[in-house]
């Protein structure tokens, strides 16, 4: 074969001066099929298996301790006995006097994600190219839809009100909130805030103008409009504050979102090489099951600050970056009266109609038996 042509090759191996393009069509066509003139002769399949595009975490609600709805209330002790004194030899005792104590009333919330489908669409899912079984991947689907909206109402903004739209912050038939939990009576009523009303941060009917001892620990925010930077000078302050309000340290977390997280571990490398990040090293917080982030190692085992593990959720509310809440584990509670449950009336011939509903349902409401050991820091800067 040396010095033997392409072409001179083609034809001796295969016979015939043009034996490649007969047997393999080289030949230019004059009419060439494509996807467009075979339209009908093709069919996309897309196939059952749906590729969720959304954020589906929930962790706030996992996050919190949960207790059985036994009574619809609690009592606040609100001020000491004021009358302890010492008495003089053979003196009389002092005045008598009692503490102070507020009934504070809860009001049950229940929440639903309901959903409804035609028996028609249930049949032709099965059919063709369709999601196979529709009411298994609803109720999938619709389930970490209510978890995910049970997250949204735990951290909902303190100047958003029940249908989300700013203005009187108020939960109505929603959870209550942890911003609003963190939220100082002297932060909503600032010129400067969204709201700029006082009841913005009242809770189970408690006017917090009128009702110091159940205002929030701590708020750090700007009285300007603007958003400032975090600094480490800002959480060892709200530390301070909410221990001398009676915070047990072993019982604080933070929660906050990833981009103030983000901007936290930076703060805590750059603090001349005292801390050092290490994923591989560190263990992560566990709290009620949750899982926080691994950090840095500092001799100590989990992703902290200062001894305060941290957890991330992307449902904290944002003004330039995350809001970053310190909150009081002992002191909050998801008190349930029902746990999430799945219900459906699927029968047509009662229903008469040909469709048939579904839902998940939860009953119960976020409790702060004490919010002065708990607050926040905001009007950060992205």
């Amino acid at each position: 074969m040396a010095g033997m042509s392409f072409e001179e090759y083609v034809n001796a191996y295969y016979g015939g001066t043009l034996g490649i393009s007969k047997r393999y069509g080289i030949s230019k066509a004059d009419d060439n099929i494509t996807t467009s003139g075979l339209a009908e002769g093709l069919n996309t399949v897309f196939g059952a298996k749906v590729f969720n595009q959304l954020n589906t975490k929930s962790e706030v609600f996992k996050l919190l301790k949960k207790e059985a709805w036994t009574q619809s209330g609690f009592r606040a002790l609100t001020a000491r006995h004021a009358t302890t004194a010492g008495v003089a030899e053979g003196g009389a005792f002092p005045e008598t006097d009692h503490p102070e104590l507020k009934e504070i009333t809860l009001t049950l919330k229940e929440v639903v994600t309901p959903w409804q489908m035609s028996s028609k669409a249930e049949i032709l899912s099965e059919a063709d190219d369709g999601l196979g079984n529709l009411a298994a991947f609803m109720r999938r689907e619709q389930g970490e839809a209510h978890a995910f909206f049970l997250d949204d109402q735990l951290t909902k903004s303190v100047e958003a009100n029940s249908d989300g739209a700013t203005g009187a912050g108020q939960a109505g038939n929603n959870f209550e909130s942890l911003d609003r939990v963190t939220a100082t009576l002297a932060y909503v009523t600032d010129a400067q805030s969204p709201s700029n009303s006082q009841d913005d941060c009242d809770m189970y009917g408690l006017d917090i103008s009128s009702n110091s001892f159940f205002d929030a620990g701590h708020t750090h925010f700007t009285d300007d409009g603007s958003n400032n930077a975090l600094a480490l000078d800002d959480l060892d302050t709200m530390i301070a504050a909410l221990l001398e309000n009676g915070a047990n340290y072993n019982s604080l977390v933070i929660l906050t979102g990833y981009d103030t997280y983000q901007n936290l571990k930076a703060l805590m490398q750059g603090t001349n090489g005292a801390f050092k990040f290490d994923l591989a090293g560190a263990a992560a917080a566990n709290q009620n099951g949750v899982t926080g982030e691994a950090g840095f190692n500092f001799d100590s085992r989990v992703g902290a600050y200062d001894g305060i593990p941290i957890f991330l959720s992307q449902h904290v509310p944002k003004d330039g970056a995350s809001r970053l809440y310190m909150l009081d584990m002992d002191n909050l509670a998801l008190r349930i009266a029902a746990p999430t449950t799945y219900v459906d009336n699927t029968n047509l011939a009662v229903r008469q109609v040909l469709s048939r509903e579904y839902a998940f349902i939860t009953a119960g409401e976020l409790v702060a038996y004490k919010r002065n050991t708990s607050g926040s820091i905001r009007d950060l800067t992205a």
